[in-house]
């Protein structure tokens, strides 16, 4: 188990969350606030060295445009009642995006060119919209029919522009064929598995969906063939017990994090992540890293590895150094830079996994040919409760 020292911590306050972090390495590590500011704080010294008021509420996601993160000089910032870009250099706001519902933005990415933003549940569906970075006047796709309930997360593939991932609690994982050019025929895949906190690629054909009820699965992409016949997710059911937390944070190219806020035994803990197994003996826990507060976000630089980043509910961004994680730390979960055509060319996928690896269990079936989902008839509630702000 690696150790590890506190080498800096910088406070905004209890009453100011700290929500995400982004890095800029040619600049500054940036976070969000729950009062609607992003500050840069200083790689070496950890101090806030400029904020911008970004947001006029809370922001739900922070981004850096086209994920550049090496050479980027803007970012986007999700709120409740905008997307606001703003640029790092002249400190402009490029652009305010709204929706036509008013609806509150939850989910950001941005790749190829594109910004991906999601929306909160309004009347019976919530929103997906996608723009051109170089043109922000309107939205070069919309998906507004593909989703009943906050979309939570989106992710485009890494390595296809033309594919793109969306996660609701609606509790539905939707996978977009952006060739197409209809709603119905661009809705590829439906992954039908839980309230979604968050969901990402971990292979150029794999899946991982985690859910606000700390469940964990990885699901086979599926292929264009007339024959459907795919993998059932390696599920690994509720992990709290099993990896001795309370909630995860996320899953990271080399590492998942997790924690505990239970009074008297809270923790951050980050464990490797290799092949799509969890490998709890490869460990770094830091006891009371963040009190009994919630940790919201992590990173540890490639170019770095022995550095550890931390944010959370407790209002404060920490970094911590270590000698070492033992993970195998990468810029991503595979080389990005190879482009590729998923649904055509061969990807690499991991083989099948043994159920004993990763306290998972996989096993294949016959599927049917996927269906179009119902529209939800009448207004439903929103799940704002659902985000994690407090784990469950």
């Amino acid at each position: 188990m690696a150790s590890y020292s506190n080498l800096h911590t910088q406070d905004f306050g209890s009453d100011n969350w700290c929500l995400g972090l982004q890095p800029f390495y040619n600049h500054h590590l940036l976070t969000s606030l729950s009062n609607g500011e992003v500050h840069h704080i200083d790689w070496v010294t950890g101090k806030s060295v400029r904020v911008d008021q970004a947001g006029n509420s809370s922001i739900n996601k922070l981004k850096i445009i086209d994920s550049n993160f090496n050479e980027g000089s803007s970012y986007a910032v999700a709120s409740n009642d905008s997307v606001n870009i703003l640029d790092v250099r002249s400190r402009d706001k490029l652009a305010s995006l709204k929706n036509d519902k008013n609806a509150p933005f939850l989910s950001l990415d941005s790749r190829h060119g594109m910004l991906a933003c999601g929306t909160e549940l309004s009347g019976v569906d919530a929103e997906l919209h996608i723009y051109d970075v170089r043109n922000w006047s309107t939205p070069i796709r919309s998906f507004v029919d593909s989703h009943h309930d906050d979309v939570t997360d989106i992710r485009f593939h890494p390595s296809d522009r033309n594919v793109l991932l969306s996660g609701s609690t609606d509790g539905y994982t939707n996978v977009y064929d952006l060739k197409q050019q209809e709603e119905d025929d661009a809705l590829h895949q439906v992954i039908n598995y839980a309230s979604i906190h968050s969901c990402g690629w971990l292979s150029p054909k794999r899946i991982f969906t985690l859910s606000h009820m700390e469940t964990l699965a990885m699901h086979e992409l599926n292929d264009k063939s007339d024959e459907l016949r795919e993998p059932q997710p390696l599920d690994f059911g509720d992990i709290r017990e099993k990896w001795g937390c309370s909630y995860v944070v996320d899953l990271y190219p080399g590492y998942v994090a997790v924690g505990s806020s239970q009074e008297r035994s809270s923790f951050l803990k980050l464990m490797a992540l290799e092949n799509e197994q969890i490998e709890t003996e490869k460990s770094l826990v830091i006891p009371s890293a963040h009190g009994e507060e919630v940790v919201r976000d992590v990173l540890i630089p490639p170019q770095n590895c022995n550095m550890l980043y931390s944010c959370g509910e407790d209002g404060t961004v920490k970094i911590w150094k270590t000698k070492d994680t033992g993970f195998h730390i990468e810029p991503g979960f595979w080389d990005y830079s190879k482009k590729m055509d998923v649904f055509s060319e061969e990807a690499t996928t991991p083989e099948a996994i043994p159920a004993a690896l990763g306290n998972g269990v996989v096993y294949e079936q016959e599927v049917e040919p996927p269906k179009k989902k119902e529209k939800k008839k009448g207004k439903q509630k929103s799940h704002a409760k659902s985000r994690r702000y407090k784990p469950y």
